[in-house]
């Protein structure tokens, strides 16, 4: 499954040097991968009893939130919005566990869900400087109000001290980034 993630990586990649209107190609070219990591989570899923879900979950909760990023980015791509846990429940086959609730059946945690959100800050920072490079000027502003909304939305969020508190803290260097580009396009009256 791992291997299939980072194939679906580097496809997705592919849009940082495209401009907007062919980056819903390069998100069509991964569903094919979508396919065989929603298999991979179903063979998976038959392994795993419910009550032994949380003594071997650190064993594919790394991959499951780089699947949870993929789709996020892949929806942004694609569709200019957030990816929701019935999006990631489509594409990936498994419910997200949005209410804690005991487990009864394999599911997406909620922290794996929220990983993979956090990482799309990190690709919107990324799209945005790219976004210049291929003469899309207007893209960035559009990252940059997405990208403010959603940070408004996690701070919202009352975060442990755990490594999901530790990656949210890095989200404002993202959006940091991003505003650094909004800067010098209206220094250089590009916008």
């Amino acid at each position: 499954m791992d291997r299939t993630c980072r194939l679906a990586s580097a496809k997705l990649t592919k849009a940082h040097s495209l401009p907007q209107e062919q980056a819903k190609d390069v998100t069509e070219s991964i569903k094919p991968q979508f396919v065989t990591i929603k298999q991979y989570i179903g063979e998976l899923s038959q392994l795993i009893k419910p009550e032994t879900f949380y003594r071997y979950h650190d064993r594919w909760t790394n991959v499951l939130q780089t699947a949870c990023a993929l789709v996020a980015f892949s929806i942004y791509l694609a569709e200019s919005r957030l990816a929701t846990p019935a999006d990631v429940e489509e594409y990936l086959g498994f419910k997200v566990n949005t209410e804690n609730a005991d487990i009864t059946v394999f599911v997406i945690t909620l922290e794996e869900y929220l990983h993979g959100i956090i990482s799309l800050f990190n690709e919107l920072s990324r799209l945005a400087v790219n976004s210049v490079i291929v003469n899309d000027v207007k893209r960035p502003q559009h990252i940059s109000a997405f990208a403010s909304e959603l940070y408004s939305g996690f701070q919202l969020l009352n975060l442990k001290n755990d490594s999901l508190r530790r990656r949210f803290d890095s989200i404002k260097y993202d959006i940091k980034r991003i505003e650094e580009v909004q800067y010098d396009l209206r220094v250089r009256n590009l916008i």
